[in-house]
């Protein structure tokens, strides 16, 4: 195989994290980044970490996007968040197991997705933090499993309080899967210049066709 015919691979993967306040998201960036937890932010602003990564054997520059306060909507009010899931490849959506409204966001985030990419099946992993309040729990693991299973979105719960590996398994996954959208999406641009190509040269041999009859 020459070095032309080796298959492209992604080298960044621009991952955005959404979900309501006091869910996780920014004591899950930090964790992935630091594998530190610290349990306390106050972010009113959002925040882009960077890493390198290395998922599968193969290196990978990670931008983290924190969307903190940020609104679910499209509009006047929404634009910064209808901004920031443009500018991302593949989107994690936290809730907590203690809040339900955040569970309950989940759906209109992921249809927010759908609608700004104006494409299904964008690279998405729903997240359930907290496990390990378990005293506090209002929303069961199978409620998780089953919105995940309708949004066709990958599912984990974890904690992000109680360790990194959790937190790293869940993004990886989806690294995995916003380089395999962008194969699919190389397929379908190299299948495009073949057809146009041949279209090209079609319509080249019928003008010569032509001229040669006159």
């Amino acid at each position: 195989m020459t070095e032309s015919s080796q298959p492209r691979k992604m080298n960044r993967a621009k991952l955005v994290v959404l979900g309501r306040d006091n869910c996780g998201k920014t004591a899950l960036c930090v964790r992935f980044i630091t594998r530190r937890f610290i349990g306390e932010y106050d972010h009113k602003k959002e925040v882009t970490y960077r890493c390198r990564k290395t998922v599968d054997n193969e290196p990978i520059d990670v931008e983290m996007l924190d969307t903190a306060n940020k609104q679910e909507c499209v509009g006047s009010t929404g634009s910064s968040l209808e901004s920031s899931i443009r500018w991302g490849d593949g989107f994690l959506i936290i809730y907590s197991i203690t809040d339900r409204s955040s569970f309950e966001a989940v759906s209109r985030l992921k249809r927010l997705i759908d609608h700004i990419k104006q494409a299904l099946g964008i690279p998405t992993v729903i997240v359930a933090n907290k496990s390990d309040m378990e005293n506090g729990r209002v929303v069961r693991t199978e409620e998780g499993q089953a919105l995940a299973a309708d949004l066709r979105c990958s599912f984990y719960e974890l904690s992000v309080a109680e360790g990194c590996v959790a937190v790293e398994t869940a993004v990886a996954q989806l690294v995995r899967e916003v380089r395999l959208e962008y194969q699919r999406h190389l397929l379908v641009m190299d299948t495009r210049s073949r057809m146009l190509q041949m279209t090209h040269a079609l319509r080249s041999r019928l003008t010569r066709s032509k001229t040669m009859q006159w």
